[in-house]
């Protein structure tokens, strides 16, 4: 800054520089208010994933609760642990599928109407679809994943006597 002021005090010396900054800060300041809603919006998408994982895990849960009956006779009838972990998981990922086929359906009929707000992406950018379902399954898949262990561990004689 210094040998700045020095040089333009060199060419004009009723020229005064009082403003200095640099590139950097001055584009850190002309973003400021986008990274703001950029992180907004990030913090919200990430509390409607979890909101998203522990409705799934509830209702899950409460599925496994309902059922501990059903699922003990259906091992003491010779169901291995695998063949219940994977009904749980498929009762909880057929919602998850169908909801996420509906979004993508929706997203693929509405993309045009906010091409306006995206910089660098397409409105239809597989990729974008296919990571953001790819991390909603995996997100599902995990809050399964609880109800569907704690199926396999019904203990069979107890649900036969409760019969």
């Amino acid at each position: 800054m210094s040998s700045a002021r020095q040089t333009v005090r060199t060419i004009d010396r009723d020229v005064l520089l009082t403003d200095v900054t640099t590139l950097d800060n001055l584009v850190r300041d002309s973003t400021r208010d986008e990274r703001f809603r950029t992180t907004l919006l990030g913090s919200f998408a990430a509390v409607a994933l979890l909101l998203a994982a522990l409705g799934i895990y509830g209702v899950l849960a409460y599925f496994v609760s309902q059922r501990s009956r059903e699922l003990g006779i259906r091992l003491a009838l010779g169901a291995g642990p695998q063949v219940l972990f994977a009904l749980v998981i498929r009762q909880g990922m057929r919602p998850v599928a169908i909801g996420a086929l509906g979004g993508l359906l929706g997203a693929l009929a509405l993309g045009g109407t906010v091409r306006s707000l995206l910089f660098g992406v397409a409105p239809l950018d597989p990729a974008t679809y296919g990571s953001a379902i790819g991390v909603l399954a995996a997100n599902a898949l995990a809050a399964c994943a609880l109800p569907a262990a704690r199926a396999t561990r019904v203990d069979p004689l107890k649900a036969l006597r409760d019969e």
